[in-house]
């Protein structure tokens, strides 16, 4: 039995759900890894969640690395499979893998140097600061991992299996859960690691994960034979980039925007950086079915762009955004309601509480804004074109920089000014993007009428 899904047949809402269930289960599987590694180090005091939540930035690199290989990826993957195109997808899913090799093993090397300055220039000091440093330099380590990892799961989502990146992922996470208090408190004969502890458990349950892709794909041939000569071929890197580099870049854009909040919340102290580490853990929870929705509507746009079934491109995002919107209202409700419970389950210090709970009232409003920004990114990645993406994530985060940068010093405004900021830049993201995409989907539903026409018209 496969786990691969045919997405250019039956009912819309169904295969969405189909994919996008494991994939959700997936991410939140990911969101406990670093729940967990918060979990047991804020058992170490205040100092210790501000060390993991300025290391943890590092992720936003795994991330702009991983969408910049892993969406062109999955959308040829998925227009090759839509096409019956097995041998092209075969040569996709390989240079992608040699690509995330040489991206990731040169931004390991970097993130071990540049350790030090980019700790202390974020308001690290003392024991924030020593454990900052040892935790990016094992973090950095393991981007390399993390994002052949994440390749992997592209790829398998571009063929329509996301339940054997869930399975995998599960298996990891369970790893983790038990290696972190091992390494981080010294149980059963270790030596006591504190926040390097949580990276190491971190690094191994992945290399654990990556074991099983490479069993699969290069020992039990499952869905796909990487037989062909491992040599780059220029022209599908060339339309890989072309359709992965805005969305990666989108996401590099997201990581300066997170590194000027912390700069400018830095000088409300050490606790007003643990808040926002705890808040924003939290409400990127809130975002994952959201997260899942998209991806799985990537997956289906781009096999049914290969199959040329025009109607179903736009049935499939009308019905996503309608599911994802209904789940990030949701998320808003509980951030509202729960605030304070789910800030205490992570710090019972009263300043710490504070600013974590004013982060994410705040911040929750934005789920509708964040949710219908993700399913418009996840059209223009299924039909190839994510430069629309890039243009509006430009836009939205030079609107941010400048007036945070700004605006609470010349009107004399709170750490709360900064979240309002925040959500004020997204809304206007929202309206660009949304623009652009009603005007794309009229052009595929004039192109559905029309055979002469293509989207590169």
């Amino acid at each position: 039995m496969t786990n691969r899904l045919d997405l250019t047949t039956g009912a819309i809402p169904g295969q969405l759900f189909r994919m996008a269930a494991p994939i959700l289960f997936g991410m939140l599987i990911f969101s406990l890894y670093m729940l967990t590694d918060l979990y047991f180090v804020s058992r170490l005091g205040p100092d210790a969640v501000a060390a993991l939540s300025i290391s943890g930035n590092i992720f936003f690199v795994h991330l702009g690395l991983s969408f910049i290989i892993g969406t062109g990826a999955m959308s040829l993957i998925a227009q090759s499979f839509g096409a019956r195109q097995i041998d092209r997808a075969a040569k996709v899913f390989q240079q992608s893998l040699m690509l995330s090799l040489f991206t990731g093993g040169i931004a390991a090397i970097c993130g071990v140097l540049v350790a030090r300055p980019y700790i202390r220039f974020f308001g690290g000091q003392g024991d924030a600061f020593i454990w900052g440093v040892e935790y990016f330099q094992i973090y950095s380590v393991s981007l390399l991992v993390l994002l052949l990892l994440h390749v992997f799961g592209s790829c398998y989502r571009g063929m329509g299996d996301s339940k054997t990146s869930m399975k995998i992922m599960f298996q990891s996470l369970v790893l983790n859960i038990i290696l972190d208090p091992v390494l981080i408190f010294g149980l059963a004969g270790f030596p006591v690691m504190g926040v390097k502890g949580a990276a190491l458990a971190s690094l191994i349950s992945q290399v654990y994960g990556l074991i099983i892709y490479i069993y699969l794909i290069f020992f039990k041939k499952q869905h796909i034979h990487l037989n062909g000569p491992w040599k780059i071929d220029l022209a599908i890197v060339k339309k890989s980039l072309y359709i992965g580099l805005p969305s990666g870049l989108a996401y590099f854009l997201l990581t300066a925007n997170l590194l000027i909040t912390y700069r400018v919340v830095s000088q409300y102290g050490t606790p007003a950086l643990a808040a926002i580490g705890i808040g924003y853990r939290i409400t990127q929870v809130t975002y994952l079915p959201s997260v899942a929705i998209a991806d799985a509507m990537a997956a289906m746009i781009g096999q049914n762009l290969g199959a040329k079934r025009y109607d179903r491109i736009i049935e499939t995002f009308w019905t996503g955004w309608k599911i994802s919107s209904l789940f990030m209202l949701g998320g808003t409700l509980v951030c509202w309601i729960f605030s304070a419970f789910l800030i205490h389950l992570f710090s019972k210090d009263a300043q710490v509480a504070h600013f974590g709970i004013i982060y994410l009232k705040i911040v929750s409003l934005s789920n509708l804004i964040v949710g219908t920004i993700l399913t418009v990114s996840a059209m223009f990645q299924g039909i190839g074109k994510t430069y629309p993406t890039l243009v509006c994530a430009v836009a939205d985060n030079f609107l941010f920089a400048a007036a945070v940068l700004t605006l609470p010093i010349l009107m004399g405004w709170g750490i709360s000014s900064v979240w309002w900021i925040k959500l004020t830049a997204g809304a206007l993201e929202m309206i660009f993007s949304s623009i652009w995409l009603l005007y794309t989907i009229k052009k595929i539903s004039r192109i559905s009428m029309e055979p002469g026409p293509t989207l590169d018209d």
